[in-house]
């Protein structure tokens, strides 16, 4: 495997552009203390956790209306990370355990506070978030079911990891569309534009969703590639498993990610010209999910160059090079 490789631009055709939240400065600091009041981390983790920079995520991904929409953005951004530590330290059992209690706390949204510090951590955030957002039900049933497909799936790649199943690439995608997260994201931040069941449900918008989720997937995977071959977690890439179906090095598993997200791109695009009309207000409503979808694909990218999470403090210079230095085994970037 060579030692340096060359990573695509893989949203170069991605009409949405960069977009920050300016008021991330006045919630960074209370979201991490948020965090912190829940006594989730040891202090080695917390710094691992602030490193990653998960509330920046949110300034790129979540809805730019208020301060309040973007704390609740923050904690959806932070409660991945956090549901992920502890899932990834369970066993199978446990894991599955953990996934039934957050899940409830979703569907019933208790009053009362849970000893549990991961099943507290989503009841205090989901009912923060409904206070701000309202009783929009299509929407938070939509974010519920996409939730508890990703709580499944995350469990079902840990089982990969442990069997050291590497996918094919249909199947591979199949499974990282529910575990990368983003079809929770985009449900989520639907949450207040009261669009009614059937816009989530029509097949256009599916395959725009879909599309939208293959990039963020395929985003993170060629981002997280690297750090993911120095500690021997690369099973689960799509880059591998490319390399594998395909007999492809490297680069050539590059080369062929790029033809895949050129595209998605053209696929999504084609669906979000077709999509049927609703109405006025409703089609305002679509609208403004789009462009909230499309902003979040962007931001998953920037996210990627500007934290620590996959390039340490030269990301910034790696967005402008394209140039990797493979890392060996049992060495990464921040963690």
């Amino acid at each position: 495997m060579p030692s340096q490789y060359t990573i695509p631009d893989l949203l170069i055709t991605w009409p949405w552009p960069r977009v920050v939240n300016s008021m991330l400065d006045d919630v960074r600091d209370e979201a991490n203390a948020w965090v912190m009041s829940l006594d989730l981390f040891e202090p080695e983790q917390f710094k691992k956790f602030k490193a990653c920079d998960f509330n920046l995520l949110a300034s790129f991904v979540g809805p730019l209306e208020s301060k309040e929409h973007l704390r609740v953005a923050c904690d959806l951004m932070n409660f991945y990370f956090a549901f992920d530590e502890y899932t990834d330290l369970a066993n199978r059992d446990e894991a599955m355990r953990i996934a039934s209690d957050v899940m409830d706390a979703f569907r019933t949204r208790p009053s009362s506070p849970s000893s549990n510090k991961i099943t507290e951590m989503a009841r205090q955030f989901f009912e923060r978030t409904v206070n701000i957002v309202g009783e929009d039900t299509p929407a938070i049933e939509q974010f519920i079911a996409d939730f508890d497909a990703y709580t499944r799936a995350v469990i079902q790649e840990a089982d990969d990891r442990t069997e050291g199943r590497i996918r094919t690439v249909e199947d591979y995608f199949l499974l990282r569309r529910d575990t990368c997260g983003a079809k929770p994201s985009f449900s989520f931040f639907a949450l207040g534009l009261t669009m009614p069941g059937e816009v989530f449900k029509h097949q256009l918008m599916e395959s725009l969703v879909e599309s939208a989720t293959d990039l963020i997937a395929i985003v993170n995977d060629m981002h997280s590639y690297g750090l993911e071959h120095a500690r021997g977690l690369d099973g689960h890439n799509v880059i591998t498993s490319i390399m594998h179906e395909y007999d492809l090095d490297l680069q050539g598993a590059l080369y062929w990610l790029s033809g895949y997200a050129h595209r998605a791109v053209a696929k999504f695009q084609v669906d979000r010209r077709n999509l049927p009309s609703w109405g006025t207000e409703v089609d305002k409503a679509v609208e403004e999910y789009v462009d909230r979808i499309g902003r979040c694909v962007r931001g998953y990218d920037a996210w990627s160059y500007e934290s620590n999470r996959y390039y340490g403090n030269s990301g910034l210079q790696i967005q402008k090079t394209r140039c990797i230095s493979l890392q060996p085994r049992e060495t990464g970037y921040i963690i």
